[in-house]
């Protein structure tokens, strides 16, 4: 297939535009909530709730958007004008949500907290993100270039959320919440926009099914074929426990860090050392999948990840414990950021071969359905977490510290939660090998493209 392969150019700008969709979401994911808690003075455990709901309801606008991105023909693609379409958006969906007007009532506080989430993570941030993840099986068809697209991906991923970790508090102190928002929105909205014009899609879709053929193809049949796609229903639950195990760490990462250490100046050192093993790890994970593909290194990843939760849990709280289990994460998450969303394209690419159906912006869903979900799932269980463990807010502002109870609560959710999560992972991995068939599906692909042509 001629021009088949992405350049390093495309490759660039398809990995910033993570970078942009981080600035919005890491920054929720991670300080929301606070924000929510000592600043606005909402309680915890319903700021847990409306995520959660707020999230369920998103996974019907996943599958929804899936469809439509699908149905989605232009001069650009599928997938690259819904990145256009909501970069600024996206932007303005960060602002709005840190910026809560002091004047009204708790009532109306939470009603506003309300409409700007669901606005921003039901609508707005589904279709950008879903589109973006899209464009990864759009833009490369071949398995081993998605590695390593996904591999740069992450590698500016990880860089962002460090950015964000280092930066954020700081921003925060001189600008206040919503400087700090509009700042991280405009970069975010920036790098959506290079990804846009940087990119291009290359896909044996739009080849192989002509349009008369795909008008046949309804909503429904199009949610029968992927409904009974067994490895879409295994990989949602591994992106949901995934996103879940994250969202606890990212949201309680601080409040670990200032109650549990007694210093929340570290916070941005545990994210360092949280971050860098994945920062470097992604630039070799292209020679790891080589070696150990990529189900066995993410199970293997699951393992070490499991063993950092346990040190931290069942040894005596101190920054060295904290430092070598967020390590083990960090290196345990290396095949769980390239290798995952790879595995995604190979979910579609085993639909078409079942089907002769081939469903990229459906299939894609699980990507932002499983982080949205998790993310959500991640945060109300922080701000549950919160409520158990008897978290009062206020203390802070009056530079008092939380109660015993409270500390060994935060140090509970932020440890045994993701144990017990990553066990659930593994077990619904393990009946997704589809690294084991592979060669089977691309062979069966290649016989088939060849008899359309």
């Amino acid at each position: 297939m001629k021009n088949s392969k992405p350049t390093w150019k495309e490759i660039l700008a398809f990995a910033v535009g993570d970078g942009g969709c981080n600035l919005v979401w890491t920054t929720i994911g991670s300080y929301l909530t606070l924000y929510y808690t000592d600043s606005v003075g909402l309680a915890a455990a319903a700021i847990g709730t409306m995520m959660l709901l707020t999230r369920l309801l998103d996974g019907i606008s996943d599958l929804i958007m899936g469809s439509i991105i699908d149905r989605t023909h232009t001069k650009w693609g599928k997938a690259r004008p819904w990145i256009l379409w909501t970069a600024i958006p996206m932007g303005l969906g960060l602002v709005l949500m840190f910026s809560v007007p002091s004047g009204l009532s708790s009532g109306g506080k939470m009603v506003y907290a309300v409409i700007t989430y669901i606005l921003m993570a039901v609508a707005i941030y589904t279709a950008c993100n879903l589109a973006y993840n899209t464009l990864l099986s759009l833009e490369a068809p071949d398995p081993k270039d998605r590695v390593t697209m996904s591999s740069i991906r992450f590698f500016v991923t990880m860089s962002v959320v460090l950015f964000i970790n280092y930066n954020c508090n700081n921003l925060v102190g001189k600008f206040g919440w919503t400087g700090m928002a509009a700042i991280f929105g405009i970069i975010a909205t920036i790098l959506l926009l290079i990804t846009f014009a940087g990119t291009k899609e290359r896909t044996h879709a739009e080849e192989n099914t002509s349009k008369k053929q795909k008008n046949k193809i309804s909503v429904r049949e199009s949610f029968k074929l992927l409904f009974e796609n067994r490895y879409f229903w295994l990989l949602t639950v591994v992106f949901v426990i995934n996103y879940t195990v994250l969202g606890v760490n990212n949201g309680l990462r601080i409040y670990y860090a200032r109650d549990v250490l007694g210093n929340v100046g570290l916070m941005g050192t545990l994210t360092l050392c949280f971050i860098l093993p994945k920062l470097i790890g992604n630039l070799i994970y292209p020679y790891i999948n080589k070696f150990l593909g990529k189900w066995k290194s993410m199970m293997i990843g699951y393992a070490i990840e499991l063993l950092g939760v346990l040190i931290m849990a069942f040894t005596g709280t101190s920054f060295t414990t904290a430092v070598i289990g967020l390590v083990c994460l960090g290196i345990g998450g290396i095949p769980h950021n390239a290798g995952l969303f790879a595995m995604v394209a190979d979910v579609i690419d085993y639909g078409e071969w079942k089907t002769g159906v081939r469903l990229d912006g459906m299939t894609n869903s699980v990507t932002s359905f499983g982080m949205k979900v998790g993310a959500g799932l991640g945060s109300a269980i922080v701000g549950w977490g919160l409520a158990w463990a008897a978290y009062d807010g206020s203390l802070t502002a009056k530079g008092v510290g939380q109660a015993a109870v409270t500390i060994s609560g935060i140090k509970t959710v932020f440890t045994m939660v993701p144990a017990v999560l990553i066990v659930i992972g593994m077990v619904a991995l393990f009946f997704c090998n589809l690294d084991k068939i592979y060669p089977q599906i691309a062979k069966g692909l290649e016989e088939k493209r060849a008899n359309e042509k």
